[in-house]
């Protein structure tokens, strides 16, 4: 982590922008690092008209309220800045000269989406070059902090990025390292009647190894980091959304694509961003 470069969030006036401002001011403390929060007033908002703001908006009650947030939580390093176009384009480009981008998974206005934010998931979509963060409405910055930092493991040149990230956090936080592989079940694999071990599944020695060998070169570099390992017979999206009830932290990989799509986006980290209860990072391998 570096210290010269600032921790970007998107805000927008709502609770969740505030809530992922939240986050983002929390993760800038550990390099020391500003915090430069940035509203985008969308020059095309996609609002029905019955809904849009009847005066016109230039941003000041929304950096005012983001303003008194920073002021109540004591943090101090930051600026404050009204951009205008498309949302995600314009974080996109600003992140490109920040060390992470922070959003929240659903919001109001130009970020509005039934399900999932569409700033976040464009966002996600188009391979940052920069560690994105997605944070949920359900994060509460004043529960206690699991200390526990769940990254997804499968092996691929793409994971070593995630990995990175996940260690180098894990290790200035002191939380534990927990890395999960979803394994994917083959018709081959025999009924468990017939196990060998009933306590062990065909899989298990497979499994061992690549988490072994995913793990072990990393955790040599950051020996103060407490690594566990584990690999369950389930979807990676459900797999990992269930991690992350006793997480503080989900990392995955994303796909290194940069089209405007969100076909882009790999399928589990679409997917763990409708579904997980703490916040995700996805990591683009470019």
């Amino acid at each position: 982590m570096s210290a010269e470069q600032p921790v970007l969030v998107g805000i927008d006036g709502s609770r969740d922008g505030l809530i992922a401002l939240g986050w983002a001011a929390a993760y800038a403390t550990l390099p020391q690092a500003r915090l430069h929060a940035v509203y985008v007033l969308d020059d095309q908002p996609q609002l029905p008209t019955s809904t849009r703001p009847t005066g016109p908006d230039d941003g000041s009650e929304v950096l005012e309220d983001a303003l008194q947030e920073l002021e109540r939580i004591g943090f101090t390093t930051a600026t404050l800045e009204v951009r205008h176009g498309h949302p995600a384009k314009v974080l996109l480009e600003l992140s490109e000269r920040a060390q992470a981008l922070v959003v929240g998974r659903r919001g109001m206005g130009g970020f509005a989406e039934l399900v999932l934010g569409s700033t976040s998931q464009a966002c996600t979509a188009l391979s940052t070059k920069v560690p994105l963060v997605v944070v949920p409405d359900t994060w509460d910055p004043a529960a206690p902090a699991h200390r526990r930092i769940v990254v997804g493991v499968d092996g691929s040149l793409e994971g070593h990025d995630a990995l990175r990230f996940a260690f180098e956090l894990a290790d200035a936080t002191h939380a534990e390292l927990v890395g999960v592989h979803a394994v994917e079940i083959r018709e081959s694999y025999p009924d468990p009647s017939v196990w060998t071990d009933p306590s062990r599944p065909p899989w298990a020695d497979a499994t061992d190894e690549l988490l072994a060998r995913t793990l072990d070169d990393w955790q040599a570099k950051y020996p103060e980091v407490v690594v566990d390992h584990r690999a369950v017979a389930d979807h990676p999206v459900r797999v990992l959304a269930h991690e992350s009830e006793l997480a503080d932290l989900v990392v995955v990989g994303g796909l290194g694509h940069t089209a405007f799509s969100e076909l882009r986006l790999g399928s589990v980290a679409r997917g763990l961003l409708h579904h997980s209860h703490c916040p995700v990072a996805v990591i683009h391998h470019i």
